[in-house]
């Protein structure tokens, strides 16, 4: 992963055998799981989505330093119920400094740690399914993959896009707010958490990243323009991919203005769920740089252009 001070993610998994088995109740529960275990390891969630057998995150991970004993409390209050956080906070008290240090040192591992992140929150989201439907048995196809993104707006709007526009492309709505399980509508149905995570994208991509916490209302119709621009249907394609109706968008772009490419993001591609990362060439080849050991000694050449008028975005396919 980059070394600096965190990097951005975008990951995905899926149910079992692919089956189909979320419904409105599954959705909400993985949700709220996925919020309050992000509050406890520090991640900000940009943006999401969750389908019927599978789901897609947008995620900053940032480096954890220096969190303290009073933090810590805040954090564990979001992910554990007070029976359990009073037992631990009991034990604590009562032990030594030196297992003082090291209690805390144990939950500050955790904190800022994708592969973590990512194992409790499946964990613990299957301990409750399988409970709630008196099942038993993995839940999980697997394990989850994860493509770095550089934090370079276009990339980073592109991936965006590619998550929130998920509904569209399986024919399930067609605006794209119009999904309650996403980032872009929960943020259209007020949801701050998901405003927030957009917003800070799009301040981002506008070049006032640090300003004060972005107004939605600012906010939302750039993001709107660039999510019916880049999810607008192709009639000149013999198998047409579902998206929002051209009418729709060609209404907006008369409003706000053109995307910097126009219909992209409606197909699914790989380079968003089976590389290692995507980015420009020279994030590519830094990284290839910095990890050299996980490539095989033939590998030479990091990034690979993706096909279809990208503006100079690569991605960087599975490691050999």
């Amino acid at each position: 992963m980059p070394k600096e001070r965190g990097y951005f993610v975008h990951v995905t998994s899926r149910t079992v055998g692919q089956a189909f088995l979320f419904g409105s109740e599954e959705k909400w529960v993985f949700i709220r799981k996925m919020r309050d275990w992000a509050e406890f390891s520090g991640l900000g969630v940009v943006t999401h989505c969750l389908m019927d057998n599978h789901f897609h995150m947008l995620l900053w991970v940032p480096r954890i330093e220096n969190v303290g004993h009073r933090e810590i409390l805040r954090r564990l209050a979001e992910v554990w119920p007070a029976e359990k956080l009073g037992a631990w906070e009991k034990v604590y008290r009562e032990v030594s400094v030196s297992k003082r240090k090291r209690m805390d040192g144990e939950m500050v591992a955790r904190m800022g740690n994708l592969p973590e992140f990512m194992r409790v929150l499946k964990q613990s989201f299957a301990a409750w399914y399988n409970r709630t439907h008196k099942r038993r048995g993995v839940l999980w196809d697997a394990r989850y993959r994860s493509v770095v993104v550089e934090e370079n707006p276009l990339a980073l709007l592109s991936v965006a896009a590619y998550v929130d526009l998920n509904p569209v492309r399986a024919g399930l709505v067609e605006d794209p707010g119009a999904y309650a399980w996403s980032g872009f509508g929960a943020a259209s149905g007020g949801g701050q958490w998901a405003q927030r995570g957009l917003g800070g994208l799009v301040e981002l991509a506008r070049g006032v990243e640090g300003a004060s916490e972005p107004k939605w209302e600012k906010t939302r119709s750039f993001y709107r323009v660039w999510l019916l621009a880049t999810g607008s249907e192709n009639g000149e394609r013999e198998r047409k991919r579902k998206g929002v109706e051209p009418a729709v968008a060609v209404a907006e772009f008369a409003r706000w203005g053109q995307t910097p490419f126009g219909s992209a993001l409606r197909r699914r591609r790989r380079s968003f769920t089976r590389g290692v990362a995507f980015g420009s060439e020279a994030f590519l080849r830094d990284l290839l740089v910095s990890y050299r050991g996980c490539f095989g000694p033939k590998r030479r050449r990091a990034a690979r252009p993706i096909r279809g008028g990208w503006m100079g975005l690569h991605t960087l396919r599975q490691v050999e």
